[in-house]
Order: structure tokens, then C-alpha cells, then sequence
């Protein structure tokens, strides 16, 4: 990968953690969890960065989900791959972050306020559009 894409990628991935805490609690709902759906309509909703969603959502879905998503499109991503490429510059290198934790992150960013109350949620819930 290029330099000019590397930084690219590393300013996608910060708008990720930065902004779509917030996003996805204003039109979804606080929850652990979004769908893969639910993160990719936010990211186009919001004019975030497409060509990097792979990591808004190994950062939002769980591995199952993600999964499903990558395999019902005909595609081969690897969610611990992505997530540990995340942690390693995000999270202090633990790939088992939380939403709790991509919060946290987000606020040190100057992103999400806390006024979205995550309380924890349903693990996805929404209307999975």
C-alpha cells in the first residue's frame, strides 16, 4: 500500500472511531452492536469514507454478522485481521475492544459527547436496514 493510501486508510478509520459512535446512536439506538447494514447506510448516509467501510464494520458488527455479510456478498474478509490492525493503533493492541471502548476513544478524538447514553442495548436492534 502506497503512502498517500496508508494515510487514507489511517484517516478513515479515526472518522470511523471519531464520528459513528454518535451516528449509529442517533439512528439506531444505543447498542453493543450494529448490523453491517446499519453501519454501511450511517456511512454513506453521513458522507464518511466507502472505500474503508470493511473496518467501520469489524469496529461496529460482531464476527458473526460480519461474516454473514461478507460471505452473502460473494466476498472474503478477515474481521480479526482488521479489528487487530485497529487495536494496534487505536486500542492499545487489544483486539477485543468494546463499544465501551470505541466511546472512549471517540470522545479523546473530540467525537462522541456521551449524551447518547449507551446503555449497553440489544446487540444490533434497529429496524436492520
Amino acid at each position: 500500500m502506497d503512502l498517500i493510501s496508508n494515510f487514507r486508510k489511517k484517516r478513515a478509520i479515526k472518522s470511523y472511531i471519531k464520528k459513528l459512535p454518535r451516528l449509529l446512536a442517533k439512528d439506531y439506538g444505543s447498542s453493543k452492536s450494529y448490523t453491517p447494514m446499519q453501519v454501511k447506510k450511517t456511512i454513506e448516509r453521513n458522507r464518511l469514507p466507502v472505500i474503508y467501510s470493511g473496518y467501520a464494520l469489524a469496529i461496529f458488527s460482531n464476527q458473526d454478522a460480519y461474516n454473514q455479510f461478507y460471505q452473502d456478498i460473494g466476498e472474503t474478509c478477515d474481521y480479526d485481521a482488521m479489528r487487530c490492525e485497529v487495536a494496534d493503533k487505536h486500542f492499545s493492541g487489544n483486539s477485543n475492544f468494546e463499544m465501551s471502548d470505541v466511546i472512549s476513544t471517540s470522545s479523546s478524538y473530540g467525537g462522541f459527547d456521551g449524551g447518547g447514553g449507551f446503555s449497553g442495548g440489544d446487540g444490533g436492534g434497529g429496524s436492520g436496514d
